[in-house]
């Protein structure tokens, strides 16, 4: 799916949608984010016209919006924040520090792409020359649409009706814009100013991804599933073969995990508190506490 040319703004149809940009697609977006669930309500994003955004060089503050396309083009500059995150998190180690942080950024693109999707039928253009972020106590926090584009689906019946047979088009542009055009090149970006693995930085992406939806499938139930399993399915090579989803019953509840094959090093910060799927758990431990959270359901 290709992008909307940058002086469109009238919707333009596909066999399963259609693309809108401009103030078309600021208003459905910002309808999308006011329609979250409340059991997401920590999930925030803007559209339209934001601001003030960072200068090159210039460090994370308070209401500040870095474009991802400037991360992209400036490793240096990015590096930079990465190791101004890692100071807040408690860690002078650059790989941790490059490692949390990726995690959090894509986890906060994707998350608010996937909750606009299964909650309204709108899919965000999260493409970095579309999106800047805000950064809080050394966290990727709030996302932000400053040129809008969305993929929307046809809203005559219910999103959960369509999706079963929209989803293909829905996720394609999902992976194009959100992993293809932004995650994918910052995880280059990262590594050119960092040494850090390849691996370890696209399983935080990987584990990301499963947790947005894991997070809608508990809002929305699971109709999600298959969306899920498709946008692992088309998603690049690299995020292939970093975790497999996991369903259990306990007690007539049923749960959906992610397990993960290999570590975040979020265990290495101050408190060396360990993720519930980190791979350095055995199986037997992780699938116990699986089954424990259900019992407290």
């Amino acid at each position: 799916m290709k992008p909307l040319p940058a002086n469109r703004e009238d919707p333009e149809p596909t066999d399963a949608g259609r693309l809108v940009k401009g103030s078309a697609a600021t208003k459905r977006i910002r309808q999308a984010i006011e329609a979250f669930p409340r059991e997401i309500s920590y999930v925030v994003a803007e559209a339209g016209d934001i601001g003030p955004f960072a200068s090159p060089g210039q460090l994370a503050e308070e209401g500040l919006w870095f474009r991802g396309e400037d991360l992209l083009s400036l490793p240096e500059w990015l590096g930079s924040l990465v190791c101004q995150s890692g100071s807040a998190l408690g860690t002078e180690d650059l790989q941790i520090s490059a490692s949390l942080f990726l995690q959090g950024y894509a986890y906060r693109i994707l998350m608010v792409a996937v909750a606009c999707l299964t909650t309204s039928g709108v899919v965000p253009d999260s493409s970095a020359e579309r999106t800047a972020i805000a950064i809080s106590k050394g966290r990727p926090r709030v996302v932000g649409y400053f040129d809008p584009a969305a993929f929307l689906l046809d809203q005559e019946r219910s999103v959960a009706a369509l999706l079963p047979s929209q989803s293909r088009s829905a996720i394609d542009f999902l992976v194009e814009s959100a992993i293809e055009a932004h995650i994918a090149p910052l995880v280059s970006s990262i590594r050119r100013s960092v040494r850090v693995g390849a691996r370890l930085l696209w399983g935080n992406v990987a584990s990301s991804a499963a947790t947005a939806f894991r997070t809608m499938d508990g809002c929305l139930g699971p109709t999600v599933r298959q969306l899920a399993e498709a946008f692992f399915e088309r998603a690049p090579a690299e995020l292939r073969g970093l975790g497999a989803f996991l369903s259990l019953e306990q007690g007539g509840r049923s749960g959906w995990f992610w397990e993960r094959n290999n570590c975040c090093l979020f265990d290495r910060l101050p408190g060396r508190i360990r993720c519930s799927d980190c791979s350095l758990t055995t199986t037997s431990s992780r699938r116990a506490a699986y089954l424990d959270s259900l019992r407290s359901q």
